[in-house]
This record gives structure tokens, C-alpha cells and sequence, in this order.
């Protein structure tokens, strides 16, 4: 079905292929779990270009080129359309790399994440991780009951 709407929206657009169109693809070739044909021509002024080229690269295992990307969706005046999703996988990556500087960056990415939406079990155990790796044992375990809670009620 997805296809047929891509196909009708190629077909109906004057002068071939438009943004939209390759954000569609990439984000149809993303749900098929298709990362390595995932990707769009990046629009230096569209910011879900670049939150999808980051997906596209975190999916794929390279998240330092996946930090660059979603750090560019977010250089614009307009964010990206999922931009929790982008902040978790942003913070996700810091954390993986386990430098310090990255903790902190990980938090900072993972605290806008959970204001936007503060019932993801993923983002209170990231922060949990992050508190129990940096010393702060006490607010390492709120965070760790609070995964705990959003799990069991959502």
C-alpha cells in the first residue's frame, strides 16, 4: 500500500522526485529494515532529513555519523517530527561511547527527551545508568523505580 502511495505521489508531482517523496521512501525503507537503501538526499534545511540519515546510521551500528546527523536536525528553527525518538538514540549513543564528557552530553540528550515524553521506560533506565556510572547512587535508583513504575502501568 505504501508503495501504490509513493508510486501516485511520483507520478502526480511536477518535475519528478520532491523531498517529501525521498522522506517517504526512506522512511518506508526504514520500516522494511532496509538501513543500507534508507537514506535520503539530505536537505540542509529539512530537519526529519537528518533525524532519518541518523536513524538510518544508528540502525546500522555507526553512531558517531549518527551523532552528527541528529545534532544537525536540531540546528534549525524547526525540529524533527520525532524528535523524542531522535534525543533517546542521541543520548543512546553518548552513553555507549562511556567517556565522560559523553555522560554528560547522554543526560543532557535523554533529560529533553524524557520532558517530552516522561513515560518511556527506556530514557528513566538510561538515566538510571548514567547516575549509577557517575556516583550518584541515590538518583540512579529513582530513576531505576521510576522505569520500573512506567513499565508496569504502561
Amino acid at each position: 500500500m505504501a508503495e501504490v502511495a509513493l508510486s501516485e505521489e511520483l507520478l502526480c508531482s511536477d518535475g519528478g522526485r520532491s523531498a517529501s517523496y525521498f522522506i517517504h521512501l526512506a522512511q518506508l525503507q526504514l520500516l522494511k529494515a532496509d538501513y543500507c537503501s534508507a537514506s535520503c538526499p539530505l536537505s540542509h534545511q529539512d530537519p526529519d532529513a537528518w533525524a532519518l540519515n541518523g536513524h538510518c546510521h544508528y540502525l546500522r551500528g555507526e553512531f558517531h555519523e549518527a551523532e552528527e546527523s541528529y545534532e544537525w536536525s536540531f540546528k534549525f528553527q524547526q525540529k524533527p517530527s520525532d524528535s523524542h525518538i531522535v534525543l533517546l538514540r542521541l543520548g543512546s549513543s553518548y552513553f555507549m561511547q562511556e567517556k565522560l564528557e559523553d555522560f554528560c552530553r547522554a543526560e543532557e540528550a535523554l533529560t529533553e527527551a524524557n520532558h517530552l515524553d516522561n513515560q518511556n521506560a527506556e530514557v528513566w533506565a538510561y538515566l538510571s545508568l548514567i547516575c549509577l556510572k557517575s556516583g550518584k547512587k541515590e538518583e540512579a535508583e529513582k530513576f531505576y523505580k521510576y522505569a520500573i513504575r512506567v513499565m508496569i502501568y504502561y
